[in-house]
């Protein structure tokens, strides 16, 4: 008799999406109440995604764009805390 390997569950991850005085942030989190939970407060979307080999290359926002006319990154958010880390540097503001 041949044997079968075991299917082993891929885990569920929660991407939540959300926009902010126009600018759009995401957080991923492991477990679906708080997702949910912080979707509620930022009336926010909630993707549910599941995979063995799940990498997210980036986000991107149409309606912000650089100089040059490219989408600009999406913020990453840690919803429990400070902004995680920016996809891009923001450049500083010039004072006259």
């Amino acid at each position: 008799m041949k044997k079968r390997r075991a299917r082993t569950r891929a885990p569920t991850r929660y991407l939540v999406l959300w926009w902010q005085a126009q600018v759009p942030y995401a957080a991923v989190f492991d477990d679906e109440i708080a997702a949910h939970a912080a979707a509620s407060v930022r009336n926010a979307i909630v993707v549910e995604i599941s995979g063995t080999e799940l990498t997210f290359e980036k986000v991107v926002d149409y309606y912000r764009r650089d100089d040059a006319g490219r989408p600009m990154p999406a913020e990453w958010r840690d919803v429990s805390g400070p902004i995680a880390v920016p996809w891009a540097p923001r450049p500083r503001p010039a004072f006259a």
